[in-house]
């Protein structure tokens, strides 16, 4: 047993003994002499480690294997889901400035910073009456929330 597990298993020890004593014991004051006494060893059980880590320094040891091991599914998975909520915000971005048409936008990621863009215009049929579609305004706007040339952001559709 580690030393931590020991140093917790008997203030948990002393606790158990005191709250017993203390049940058993009449009212008065010997039964607050002895609260006053079990108060103190308590206080010195849990106080009389810490020089000892103060010198050593701190090695919790918690048994059992300590590897660490990376699930690359699930950091992928959590990778395209960031992903997909900053393309989404670019999406937003975009229809705050006042361009409604339907657009998608997907980013290739390194950590938190975007490193290109791609647009694509879905359902972009054009009827009778219906304003010009700037692309490449929405091109400049989504280059711009994502702090890159426009050269970095391609278009479909």
């Amino acid at each position: 047993m580690s030393g931590f597990a020991a140093w917790g298993l008997t203030i948990l020890g002393l606790a158990v003994v005191t709250t017993i004593a203390e049940m058993l014991l009449p009212k008065g004051k010997t039964r607050k002499a002895i609260c006053s006494v079990a108060a103190t060893v308590a206080v010195l059980v849990i106080v009389t480690p810490i020089p000892k880590l103060l010198k050593n320094g701190f090695d919790i040891d918690f048994g059992g294997d300590t590897d660490v091991v990376v699930d690359g599914d699930y950091v992928d998975y959590v990778d395209g889901i960031k992903a997909d909520l900053i393309g989404d915000s670019a999406v937003q971005y975009v229809a705050s400035k006042g361009y409604t048409e339907k657009i998608r936008v997907s980013v290739e990621l390194d950590g938190w910073d975007v490193k290109s863009a791609r647009v694509n215009f879905v359902d972009f049929g054009m009827t009778d009456g219906d304003a010009h579609i700037h692309k490449s305004e929405i091109i400049k706007l989504v280059a711009d929330y994502f702090g890159i040339g426009e050269e970095a952001v391609m278009s479909y559709g």
